[in-house]
């Protein structure tokens, strides 16, 4: 009896992987048949299904080299293919550690979204947030408290909240008790990554706080059990940047540096040239939207109806030239 009762999960893990292969292929083989016949529309559809099943049953590799092989038409058909074709793109470059492609096409997804998907636009605005926080800005307070979403995003501002101030003890917390609705949400393993930032920017605050502290203050202010993980962390934040301080071991303490003026740097630079960049995609993105396809059904039946009606106007006018023409008697004039 044990052996048949431990039989059963692994038949039923075969059965569901087969059923999943299944629909797979069926899935593949429409999307097939819809290029076959160039149907643009059915192509933005069927991709997107195929992009859905494939992050629904964590097949994220495969998800991102079928983006990067099928052929994408820009712009888009339908606005709601398009939303839903950047959201998905954005999960898998998000899962894939490209936060910043990953927030462009966020962005995208909720410009092009329709005002009355609501449920569309709350997910879409959960994970851009996570991947806001993923690439160390803290959203403005506004993002959060938007009109019907704020007891959706409620359990999210109370992240950015921990990682804006460095508290790892709430981060853990509120991770525990909304544990389900973010894995409901699909952001669960990228909130986990986010608790990195929180442990920077609660390093960044002792070392602006502290020109001097010993490695036991730092685990009970950073909520760790383990020295030695301690020292491990700081010594990877000094060389990463993270922190200009200096670790010594004989003492057991952490000597931070003074602080540097950030406008004596290049980050504003830097932070310049990426919001240039942003404004000159989205200024790239509306004049594209702008312009008609050539090959609108619509703009060509009405090329079609001009055609017409400019043929039926020269028909009509070599008709009356050669009627005048009959009517005129040249035995008068001899």
């Amino acid at each position: 009896m044990p052996l048949a009762a431990a039989k059963t999960p692994i038949n039923a893990t075969a059965a569901t992987k087969r059923a999943e292969a299944e629909q797979l292929t069926r899935l593949m083989t429409l999307y097939r048949a819809v290029c076959v016949r160039h149907d643009e529309l059915g192509m933005e559809i069927v991709l997107n299904d195929i992009l859905a099943f494939l992050t629904s049953t964590h097949q994220h590799e495969q998800a991102e080299a079928f983006i990067a092989t099928c052929n994408i038409t820009l712009p888009h058909r339908a606005n709601n293919q398009a939303a839903r074709y950047f959201y998905y793109v954005g999960l898998t470059r998000a899962l894939r550690l490209e936060y910043v492609d990953a927030h462009q096409c966020l962005q995208q997804a909720l410009r092009k979204a329709p005002e009355r998907a609501f449920g569309f636009r709350i997910a879409a605005t959960k994970l851009s947030l996570v991947v806001q926080l993923l690439l160390g800005e803290i959203p403005p307070r506004s993002d959060f408290l938007a009109k019907d979403m704020r007891d959706s995003l409620a359990p999210y501002l109370q992240l950015a909240s921990c990682v804006r101030f460095g508290q790892v003890d709430r981060f853990m917390t509120v991770l525990r008790e909304h544990q389900v609705a973010f894995e409901h949400d699909r952001t669960h393993s990228l909130i986990l990554r986010v608790h990195q930032h929180v442990i920077k920017t609660g390093l960044r605050r002792i070392c602006q706080a502290y020109s001097r502290i010993s490695i036991s203050d730092v685990c009970s202010k950073l909520a760790m059990s383990n020295v030695a993980d301690a020292e491990y962390i700081l010594s990877k934040a000094i060389h990463d940047g993270v922190i200009d301080a200096v670790l010594d071991n004989e003492k057991g303490e952490l000597i931070s540096s003074d602080s540097i003026d950030v406008y004596s740097t290049s980050e504003p630079l830097h932070a310049l040239q990426r919001r240039i960049h942003f404004l000159n995609l989205t200024h790239n993105d509306a004049k594209r939207a702008m312009r008609y396809d050539v090959t609108d059904p619509e703009i060509i039946e009405e090329r079609r109806k001009e055609a017409k009606a400019e043929r039926d106007e020269l028909e009509r006018a070599i008709q009356d030239e050669s009627t005048g023409m009959d009517n005129v008697n040249f035995e008068d004039g001899l």
